[in-house]
């Protein structure tokens, strides 16, 4: 493999494939530099200006001098010639463009054009989607810098380009079905550009969903509107009075006379890694480790839990970024949707649909009953190498057919419920951020420069976010929202416990909906209504931790009870073990459970219940003192 430079998403430098460490600012940027004119020469000028900036002391020219020397010593070691060579005026990295991720991804996208112009289609198919496969995230993920900004644009606009004109080809192929969700994320993530809104429409109308393809014209005019105040284009609009006169242009050319990509088909579904991903160093390195080992016969399946807003969907995205490159068949991505707010999870049904039209089955071949459906995936699935991330699960049973049949298949699922059952699956718990990752984390994605201006406030603000990476991010979200707020006033707003979770709400995130959806999820009666009570009466106290008896006490009902009731709080992850017998309630989760018993429980019922609880908190002390 030799040594690689890759910048199409969290920058990363390897040798055969292993991490090499690059680390610093300004090796980075010249580094990065030098990469994107691979086989070039740079001028040191060119260098300091970028890389150093406008504030560029009278010893850059000897720091750059300096950072080159350490660049060579770091990877001479990885590579035959002169790695970086010194030139008339500065600087030339000598690697092969097709080392560097961004350059190769140009190469093969240049390579699909040209074998869909000569009317080579499963060609042009399977060099798009190796270009597509070299994303990660962001280009030049976490550089600032005036020229990485100017190149990371530059990039991405190359890379939404090659994905729309590799959805032309599919969708002259027949795969409107396949498209769809592929082309709704892509346009919700990008609203004014018009051209995926177009792709979508003819998706839509050519999969019998007309209705649905005009509503995306209104809603792109109305956005366009709002924002920019002008009318969608002149193709869009086209595109519109075509499919409200049926134009027989939309639809697909006769079979015979189709392109025909080839098959199967490899799916490329993973969302963009995480610009601010931080720690996790040890369940990165499990999540690794899991993934690579197999067991004769079976699937690898990696299942991560924890209590919303931990950061599960991160981590599971992350390491699958770094792990994709083994899967040759492709990732395919589902949210099963859990504990999204307002919607219903996917059952398994649709669930399997989903996937299957993401393995290239028209939707109309879908087969119409679940255990039909199932079979078909495990055929489809039975000698691919996929790697399948099931994200924000409901249960085993959910995900239970959705586990490919392939031996050298993985998967990874999230999920707030421990999948206690779900066969050959090796579990992870996640927990909350230590303080310095947490601060790390904050300081990641809020504004550096007002961080360092106000670090008191900032420690504040992480330590009233109680290691909750949602929590943090809402907080960061606030702060970019409102330039003029200074630090201090967001951590007086969060060291309030009146005003805590109101400061934790921003746009379409809050921490309140992330633990409303957990109690909505509780079983059905008698147990549900139990630990939905005994949620809320906890929520009352004062105490971190809480064991049976002290439940008992609270809810007057017998141990037995009370003990079943904080086990499901438990196993919805509103509670958490804290040793032998003893149960935590996070510090935002006890202020939502007081806020709503306040709200729904009586204030004769609330005193009653303190009461016995002290009373019983006292007997309990003086039974240890005597």
């Amino acid at each position: 493999m030799g040594l690689e430079i890759k910048i199409l998403g969290p920058w990363e430098t390897t040798a055969d494939g292993a991490p090499v460490g690059v680390s610093g600012e300004r090796r980075v940027g010249v580094l990065t530099r030098l990469a994107l004119s691979a086989g070039q020469p740079v001028p040191a000028d060119e260098l300091l200006a970028q890389v150093w900036g406008h504030s560029t002391a009278t010893t850059a020219g000897k720091q750059l001098h300096i950072v080159v020397s350490k660049l060579r010593a770091l990877l001479s070691p990885h590579h035959d010639d002169e790695i970086i060579a010194t030139v008339a005026g500065g600087y030339q990295l000598n690697l092969a463009c097709e080392r560097v991720d961004a350059h190769l991804f140009t190469l093969l996208a240049r390579q699909a054009r040209a074998a869909r112009d000569r009317g080579a289609v499963a060609t042009a198919d399977a060099l798009f989607q190796r270009a597509l496969a070299l994303w990660r995230g962001n280009a030049l993920a976490g550089m600032t810098a005036l020229w990485a900004q100017v190149e990371s644009a530059r990039l991405e606009e190359e890379h939404l380009t090659t994905l729309e004109d590799h959805i032309d080809l599919r969708l002259a192929a027949g795969d409107h079905h396949a498209v769809v969700p592929v082309l709704t994320t892509h346009a919700e993530a990008n609203p004014l550009r018009e051209r995926p809104r177009a792709q979508l429409m003819l998706a839509l109308y050519r999969a019998a969903r007309s209705s649905e393809a005009l509503a995306v014209y209104q809603e792109t005019r109305r956005v366009m509107i709002d924002e920019l105040g002008i009318e969608p284009g002149a193709a869009l609009r086209r595109m519109q009075q075509a499919v409200l006169r049926r134009d027989p242009a939309l639809h697909l050319a006769p079979r015979a006379q189709r392109p025909t990509p080839a098959r199967p088909v490899v799916p490329i579904e993973l969302p963009a890694d995480t610009r601010a991903f931080t720690a996790r160093t040890a369940e990165v390195a499990w999540l690794r480790r899991t993934l690579s080992d197999t067991v004769p016969g079976l699937p690898t399946v990696a299942a991560i839990h924890g209590p919303g807003g931990i950061g599960k969907s991160a981590l599971a995205i992350h390491v699958a970024h770094r792990v994709a490159g083994r899967f040759a068949d492709g990732v395919l991505y589902l949210d099963l949707r859990a504990a999204t707010a307002g919607r219903e999870p996917l059952s398994p049904y649709e669930a399997l649909s989903r996937l299957l039209r993401s393995l290239g089955l028209d939707g109309g071949a879908v087969p119409a009953t679940l255990d039909e459906a199932a079979a078909r995936y495990r055929s489809l699935t039975s000698t691919r190498k996929l790697l399948v991330i099931l994200d924000d699960a409901l249960d085993a049973g959910q995900v239970r057919p959705l586990i490919p049949a392939g031996p050298s298949c993985a998967v990874i699922v999230t999920s707030r419920l421990v999948m206690a059952s779900l066969d050959n699956a090796s579990h992870l718990r996640l927990t909350g951020l230590e303080e310095a990752d947490a601060a790390a984390l904050f300081a990641g994605i809020a504004d550096a420069g007002r961080v360092r201006a106000e670090p008191e406030a900032a420690r504040q603000i992480v330590r009233q976010c109680a290691g909750l990476p949602l929590a943090l991010r809402i907080a960061a979200a606030r702060l970019a929202a409102q330039p003029d707020r200074t630090l201090a006033k967001l951590a007086d707003q969060l060291a309030d416990p009146d005003r805590r979770l109101d400061a934790l709400e921003h746009a379409d995130l809050a921490i309140r909906d992330s633990i409303a959806v957990s109690l909505q999820h509780l079983p059905g009666e008698p147990v549900g209504h139990d630990a939905a009570h005994a949620f809320l009466l906890l929520g009352l106290l004062e105490t971190p931790t809480h064991t049976a008896a002290a439940a008992s006490a609270l809810t007057d009902w017998p141990e037995h009870r009370a003990e079943s009731a904080l086990n499901h709080l438990m196993d919805a992850r509103l509670l958490e073990p804290a040793g032998p017998g003893r149960y935590r309630m996070h510090d935002l989760i006890r202020l939502y459970a007081r806020e709503q018993a306040a709200r729904h429980v009586p204030e004769p019922v609330r005193v009653r219940a303190t009461h016995r609880t002290f009373h019983h908190h006292r007997a309990t002390a003086g039974n240890a003192c005597s």
